[in-house]
């Protein structure tokens, strides 16, 4: 698991749920520890969205945030975030001086890493991952 080092700062951000039993569910456990499929419904609120991440950063093994600053996309507030990044089904950003630099690019419903660690170490050095 990437975690803070003395350069970077990490941020899981939990936002909606992709697969919400009530909404688009599916039937993969594909990610999930257990290989059971997650059956999750949407957090309406504040309050069950802070529980289900809590729940998912504890099936992954993250608890406390895993090295991560962990923040949340609230319901309430229209998940502002996703409205307007768009992160759906994941995404990875860098944001250098406040500003957007790097938005990962899915292919085939999943990402390389690799495409990111490239970036990193084409503006910053082999040195900076």
């Amino acid at each position: 698991m990437a975690s803070r080092d003395t350069r970077s700062d990490y941020l899981l951000l939990y936002g909606e749920e992709a697969h919400a039993v009530d909404e688009w569910p599916i039937s993969s456990g594909r990610y999930n520890p257990g290989g059971e499929p997650v059956s999750v419904k949407q957090p309406r609120d504040l309050g069950e969205r802070i529980a289900v991440c809590g729940e998912m950063l504890e099936k992954l093994g993250l608890e406390g945030g895993g090295g991560f600053q962990v923040a949340l996309d609230d319901p309430a507030g229209g998940n502002a975030f996703g409205e307007a990044y768009s992160p759906w089904p994941i995404r990875m950003y860098v944001v250098e001086g406040g500003v957007l630099q790097f938005i990962s690019e899915p292919r085939g419903c999943s990402h390389d890493v690799g495409e990111l660690r490239e970036w990193l170490e084409g503006r910053h050095g082999e040195d900076f991952v």
